[in-house]
């Protein structure tokens, strides 16, 4: 019995070395990549959106997105007209921030088909800046799209269609939502064991396509969701390893539920998603001008 008291604890040992060695590597930095936005600039950039024409196609993240929108416009005092209207309905007039749902969750391509749509017939410009962006659902089980690669194909085709349907409209493109691991010290220790958690394979793909929108798009203003919602307040990066590289996902500060945005998560991602769109409109220069893929 003595040597069985002896494993017994042993093994309590190191399950409490591996759990303490994963949080001290859980801690772990580099550069910040995302900076977050004062509450100074929030209000500048709600002014400059506050006179635009901007259109948002989303599902439950973007209606998160939008939340957080209306608190921070609230919170600094600037008035800010947001909106939903329909896909094929009535297009309203003046400024506003105009959205809406577009597709249906776990078909991407109904989602594109849907945001041309939104934009009329070609020629017509209905809004000063436009964008939608997929669900993290969208390269899960059970969606029509499990290749990122086949996807960010054909995305990045029909884009390019619109935007030349579209001259003048700037279209800024989106990287896609992401999902926390689960909490707790379980997770923690498959971590340190070199282990996978159950939201690792379909981050993998998320990170797949959104590496290829960065290349395509970063210069033209991209809207990186998904880096709004991996850096946490402190500027470290929720990530893990997988296949040599660093896998982002949604850090758990932000989200109560692992995939839709808590009340810090929605200030965080909706003050970035505003100032990316307040700088897009401040520049003025077409959002197709970023080079071509390599």
């Amino acid at each position: 019995m003595q040597p069985r008291r002896f494993n017994q604890r042993a093994t309590g040992a190191l399950v409490a070395i591996a759990v303490a060695m994963t949080a001290l590597s859980g801690c772990k930095q580099r550069t910040q990549v995302q900076e977050p936005v004062s509450m100074d600039q929030v209000k500048a950039d709600l002014l400059t959106v506050s006179q635009a024409r901007v259109y948002f196609g989303h599902h439950s993240v973007g209606r998160n997105m939008l939340q957080g929108v209306q608190e921070l416009a609230d919170k600094v005092g600037v008035p800010l007209r947001i909106e939903e209207v329909a896909v094929g309905g009535v297009v309203p007039e003046g400024p506003g921030l105009f959205h809406g749902m577009v597709g249906e969750n776990l078909d991407p391509d109904g989602k594109i088909a849907d945001f041309a749509r939104v934009l009329g017939a070609a020629g017509e410009t209905r809004y000063d800046i436009a964008t939608f962006k997929f669900c993290y659902v969208d390269l899960d089980e059970g969606s029509k799209e499990r290749s990122p690669d086949d996807l960010f194909e054909r995305y990045a085709n029909n884009m390019s269609a619109i935007e030349t349907a579209h001259p003048g409209v700037k279209i800024m493109h989106s990287t896609m939502p992401l999902m926390a691991e689960p909490p707790g010290k379980k997770t923690r220790l498959k971590r340190l064991l070199g282990m996978s958690i159950s939201t690792d394979a379909a981050n993998v793909d998320r990170n797949a396509f959104n590496r290829l929108a960065r290349e395509r798009y970063d210069g033209s203003g991209l809207l990186d969701v998904a880096r709004f919602e991996a850096t946490r307040p402190d500027g470290s990066v929720a990530e893990f390893s997988a296949g040599g590289q660093e896998i982002e996902m949604l850090a758990l500060e932000y989200t109560s539920d692992g995939g839709h945005l808590n009340p810090l998560g929605r200030e965080r991602v909706a003050s970035a998603f505003l100032h990316r769109i307040a700088e897009a409109l401040r520049a003025g220069t077409p959002m197709d001008a970023a080079p071509p893929p390599p």
